[in-house]
Formats: C-alpha cells, sequence, structure tokens
C-alpha cells in the first residue's frame, strides 16, 4: 500500500456542518477539508485531502469517506489518535486504515446514501435539537410522505430538483432507493441511496414532499416537476440542518452503516445497504 508519494490512507469522517462553509476548501471560509488539511500539516503531512461527496454549507456527515497519502513512518493507529487529537470538536474521525495508492473516495464509490431528519411538534425547536434537525410545525402524514417518493425512483433527470446542474456529467442520477421512516425519537427520516446527487437535490425533493404530504401541493407534483411541467415547481431548499451524508458504498460494501449517532441507532451488523468492509479493502478484491 506504499507508492512514492507515501502509504495512502483512507478514512470514515463525522461533522457538525452547522460552522462550516460546507466540504471543500474556500478562501476566506471555515470548511471541513481546510480543517483536515490543517491538522495534517500540524504533523508534517501536506497535500491535497480527497473526500467523497463536496457536502454543502450547514450540511452533516456521518460517513464522509476521504482519502490522503503519509509517511510510512505513521501507523494508522497512530495517525487516527494524533488527528482526532488536533481535530476541532466538531470534526471526528470514525476510522482510519491504510489502502490502495491509487483509492479515490470520490471516483470509486458506486452510491452515497443520505439521511434527512424533521422533528415535528415543539420539543424540535429546543436549541440542542435545532443543530442537527430540521424543525417543522405540523406533524406530516407518512403514508402521504412515502408517496412523495415513488416518482423519483429509477434512472431520471434531476436537473429541476437542483440549484445548479453539472455540465460534464449532466443532470441524470439514479435512485435505488427513497424511504420514509419514523424514529425511536419521534423523527422523521428521509433516506435517499443514489450513484449521484446534485446541488441541494435531497433538500429541494424532502421540500416538496413536505409540501404535498401537508396538501400545500397537488399529491402527483414532484412528478409533474420531474416530467417538466412548465406551471409547476419545487419550493426553496429544506433546511440544511437536517441532512446528513451517511454512507459511501464501494465494489466491497458501505463505509458504514445507516443511521445518525444521537438519531438513529446504527445496528451492528446492518444490512439493506449498511453492510460494512469490516478489515477488507475493497479496493483489493476482485
Amino acid at each position: 500500500m506504499h507508492s512514492a508519494d507515501g502509504t495512502r490512507y483512507r478514512a470514515t469522517v463525522h461533522y457538525d456542518g452547522s460552522a462550516f462553509a460546507g466540504w471543500q476548501v474556500q478562501p476566506h471560509v471555515r470548511t471541513v477539508q481546510g480543517d483536515v488539511e490543517a491538522a495534517l500539516r500540524r504533523l508534517d503531512i501536506s497535500g491535497r485531502v480527497h473526500g467523497a461527496g463536496r457536502t454543502d454549507a450547514g450540511v452533516h456527515a456521518a460517513g464522509q469517506e476521504l482519502a490522503f497519502d503519509a509517511p510510512p513512518s505513521w501507523t494508522a493507529t497512530e495517525l487516527s489518535r494524533a488527528l482526532n487529537s488536533l481535530l476541532p470538536s466538531d470534526v471526528w474521525i470514525e476510522s482510519l486504515k491504510e489502502t490502495v495508492p491509487d483509492f479515490h473516495p470520490r471516483f470509486h464509490a458506486t452510491g452515497r446514501r443520505y439521511e434527512y431528519y424533521l422533528a415535528p411538534g415543539p420539543t424540535g425547536r429546543a436549541p440542542h435539537r435545532r443543530r442537527g434537525t430540521s424543525w417543522i410545525a405540523k406533524t406530516p402524514d407518512l403514508e402521504a410522505l412515502r408517496a412523495g417518493t415513488r416518482p423519483i425512483l429509477g434512472r431520471h433527470s434531476f436537473e429541476r430538483f437542483a440549484k445548479s446542474g453539472q455540465p460534464v456529467v449532466g443532470t441524470v442520477c439514479t435512485v435505488e432507493k427513497a424511504e420514509w421512516l419514523r424514529t425511536p425519537l419521534g423523527d422523521f427520516r428521509f433516506t435517499i441511496v443514489a450513484d449521484r446527487f446534485l446541488h441541494h437535490m435531497v433538500r429541494y425533493l424532502v421540500a416538496t414532499m413536505v409540501e404535498q404530504s401537508a396538501g400545500l401541493r397537488p399529491q402527483d407534483d414532484i412528478g409533474r416537476v420531474m416530467a417538466g411541467s412548465e406551471d409547476v415547481r419545487p419550493p426553496g431548499p429544506a433546511e440544511a440542518c437536517g441532512l446528513y451524508l451517511t454512507g459511501v458504498r464501494y465494489r466491497m460494501g458501505w463505509n458504514r452503516s445507516p443511521g445518525v449517532p444521537g438519531l438513529w441507532p446504527i445496528p451492528a451488523n446492518a444490512d439493506a445497504g449498511g453492510r460494512r468492509f469490516t478489515d477488507r479493502d475493497p479496493m483489493k478484491e476482485e
């Protein structure tokens, strides 16, 4: 796993996105990528840290995957301990290990999982809840929310559910899973798995489904928007604070199980999109 540039490491990272301008390094603002690279520089490790997804300002992660090169003098255990001691309290490395020299967390990914959490009623406005869930005054109808997921399953253009397109790779995404559930805390969790996502796509979809479930727009609005009807458009995107990147899938499975600590229990041996790598590196398997 060594190369001329050193050893490539991969890590699964959690962060509270509240104080960040997103994942990607930008001038004059705080970003997750910037904080991780700054911590590495304090260990005399330079170079770019690559991430699996460019989460937006205010969006959280409980399963971002990243990769970087470090001198072979480090062990994974030592490096993980050192980084966690230097990173700010709103960034935490869950696991870190050596990987193959050409592993890229973004380009080798075959799927990504996002979860959105809605907290209905008075308790959803409590300050400690507002950082990690999106408050909604009226409790939505679960079956109506579920009905809103049907048109988005499969391979479609999501251009009209995006803030901006991606000219090089287009606007078509394949959605494998779109599911609403009620959590043990009484929140509503929307889980979506796709090969790729557009800018603000999940938040536009959530906002539209919530309005449909509340009777503020016809029940077929998502389908009509996706079909290109000019007389209907999605509402503004749902709040960033309710959205989490909770997993990235590679050839041998997901980097972590679904769920967010404190919001949804993470089972030790999850299936249905939650199988972990354990101690095998998916880039080494046939």
